[in-house]
């Protein structure tokens, strides 16, 4: 049974940084809740929650100039699920595949309160929406006693459930750089059923100039301890048409690449052979071989 003694619901950015930065106090975040509430690992040692609702953190703008001077699109860290599967903004980039993995992520009910930083902050293998961001070349934005840092997301993620985020940091934000006219992407799911979590997941962006992939991104999800950039089926995509012999070379090396673990909901076998599948799959997306399909219509 948990035993909660404090609520705390901060107005400012620093008052929650504060808070979470004393000492021996047993404080940790929540947004959502969907994950703390139903995890008793998560309130392991906890006796006060932090609420970080109120930090004008729920926000989708842009593209805007950041500090380099470039165009991003920005997502604030406690938008829900079903905002950022909804807006029309993240449903045009890259075939809306950012879009898609947030309108899969659970069930309604659960898109409604569950944040696109509380997926990426939990940095659970098997989160839909850490592969997609990634697979867009996403920063994430830590706030904490030392300031603010900006780092790729693919950096974010050090271990099952462990990431290097600091005692008394916050995600505050995601940023998407400004990208191709012409890329396109890919997001495909296999799951128990639609609303589970994930046995395995793949997100794939392209970028094709002249008939040829110039650049392609390939994350799965659900088969490594972290989010897994397939470097070897990217280079196997660069430089060559958009064949079906082509994206079947880059599945086989997906699976090559895959280091899954069996549990109650599937065998690593089996997640090592899915992986290959569901990169086809997102690959055949990506490349406008079969229709896009639009998740976020039943967000």
């Amino acid at each position: 049974m948990l035993k909660i003694r404090a609520y705390h619901r901060p107005k400012q950015i620093d008052e929650a940084i504060n808070l979470l930065s004393e000492p021996d106090v047993g404080r940790t975040v929540i947004a959502g809740g969907t994950d703390l509430l139903v995890n008793p690992r998560y309130m392991v040692g906890v006796r006060e929650v932090v609420d970080l609702r109120d930090l004008g953190l729920t926000f989708i703008s842009g593209p805007k100039d950041d500090d380099a001077g470039e165009g991003m699109i920005v997502i604030g860290a406690t938008t829900t699920m079903r905002q950022v599967a909804l807006s029309p903004l993240i449903q045009g980039l890259a075939s809306g595949i950012l879009a898609r993995s947030a309108a899969v992520c659970a069930s309604p009910n659960i898109r409604n309160m569950a944040t696109l930083g509380g997926n990426t902050a939990s940095a659970l293998p098997s989160a839909d929406t850490p592969p997609t961001l990634m697979a867009l070349d996403a920063l994430l934005v830590l706030a904490g006693p030392h300031g603010r840092r900006t780092v790729p997301l693919g950096e974010y993620f050090t271990g099952p459930a462990r990431s290097i985020r600091q005692p008394g940091e916050i995600i505050t934000e995601f940023r998407i750089p400004q990208l191709p006219a012409n890329m396109r992407g890919g997001f495909y799911k296999i799951g128990r059923l639609s609303d589970d979590i994930a046995m395995v997941n793949a997100a794939v962006t392209l970028v094709v100039r002249d008939g040829l992939i110039a650049q392609a991104r390939v994350i799965l999800g659900a088969v490594a301890p972290t989010p897994l950039r397939v470097r070897a089926a990217e280079a196997a995509l660069e430089g060559q048409p958009l064949t079906e012999a082509v994206f079947q070379q880059a599945a086989d090396l997906a699976v090559e690449a895959a280091r899954p673990i069996s549990d109650q909901r599937a065998s690593a076998d089996y997640r090592r052979r899915m992986s290959g599948v569901a990169t086809l799959r997102a690959l055949r997306q990506a490349a406008g071989l079969v229709p896009q399909p639009e998740e976020w219509h039943h967000a």
